[in-house]
């Protein structure tokens, strides 16, 4: 009887104990968790691998492109940062590798073929895939021909969707000091992207048209919907969703100028933005755009003015 009551004893004890511990821990990861978190993050770093897409990837993304063509490379077309004033069809072949992790990088060694076209034969090709939904990439300032189909083979391999890819490659200049002019060759770019939209929406009549942009790409995307809304020959058009990457779109010009045709011929708009960017921080010393790509207004402490003036 007195071991029974002995052992009653103990384990009253120990659940007291538990209890305790219980509330004690309980308090010290309400306090320290996210110190704890860090720490455990840490302990892991370089022993958990990151994502990976384990699949072999052999993508042919179509192209449209008004840049100038350069010599042949290895068998491929190349073409330069000169622009052509007429656009270039053709397609481009790459190989991803097996392991790439998902957003790393993608080196120039995977385009395996490049090989313009003719239009009817563009359009056909596209007409023959047409129940499968259509992505244009779009790119911003600054990346060469083959630049730009590396981001647009990055994008087709991370989103993982059955659908045909286009890069739709203005003339832009290739350089980090290239700015003004690639600014002011978006509206020349213009006519070109409204041209292959009408086309695309009119003569291919994909299950549905996506369009994903970034930076001054947006704007050249505002400018060809603009003049596709005001165009009464343009007819039918319509987008079933158009993606924003950080663009480089004046805030005042976007709401009196481009919102309303954007609402018009578009069913869906996403727009990502940014509180660092570089390039739409530069557009804002050295333009004063106030792009819907950044996430607040500078604060009047920046002295931007200053820093315009010096620029």
């Amino acid at each position: 009887m007195k071991l029974v009551r002995k052992n009653a004893v103990v384990v009253l004890l120990l659940v007291a104990l538990c209890y305790i511990l219980g509330l004690v821990t309980a308090a010290y990861f309400t306090r320290h968790g996210a110190h704890l978190g860090a720490a455990l993050t840490s302990l892991l770093r370089g022993k958990v691998q990151p994502f990976v897409v384990r699949r072999n990837f052999n993508q042919t993304i179509y192209y449209v492109t008004d840049r100038k063509e350069g010599p042949r490379s290895n068998g491929n077309v190349t073409y330069v940062s000169d622009y052509a004033g007429q656009v270039s069809y053709g397609f481009i072949k790459l190989q991803i590798p097996e392991d790439r992790v998902a957003g790393s990088q993608i080196n120039d060694d995977a385009i395996r073929k490049v090989e313009s076209i003719p239009y009817e034969n563009f359009i056909r090709l596209l007409q023959n895939q047409a129940a499968k939904p259509l992505v244009i990439w779009i790119h911003g300032y600054r990346p060469s021909f083959n630049l730009s189909a590396i981001h647009c083979a990055q994008l087709a391999h991370d989103l993982n969707i059955d659908a045909n890819i286009l890069t739709f490659d203005w003339t832009s200049s290739e350089s980090v000091l290239g700015y003004t002019r690639d600014l002011l060759q978006v509206p020349r770019s213009t006519k070109h992207l409204a041209n292959l939209l009408d086309a695309i929406s009119n003569e291919v009549k994909p299950q549905k048209i996506i369009v994903i942009a970034h930076s001054l790409g947006c704007r050249l995307v505002c400018l060809a919907l603009q003049k596709l809304y005001n165009d009464p020959n343009a007819k039918n058009l319509k987008l079933d969703h158009v993606i924003f990457l950080m663009p480089n779109v004046d805030r005042e010009e976007f709401d009196d100028h481009f919102k309303s045709e954007l609402q018009n011929l578009v069913n869906r708009i996403t727009i990502y933005v940014a509180s660092d960017d570089n390039v739409l921080l530069l557009a804002k010393l050295l333009y004063n755009v106030d792009s819907i790509g950044l996430t607040e207004h500078f604060s009047p402490d920046t002295e931007l003015d200053e820093i315009q003036t010096f620029l």
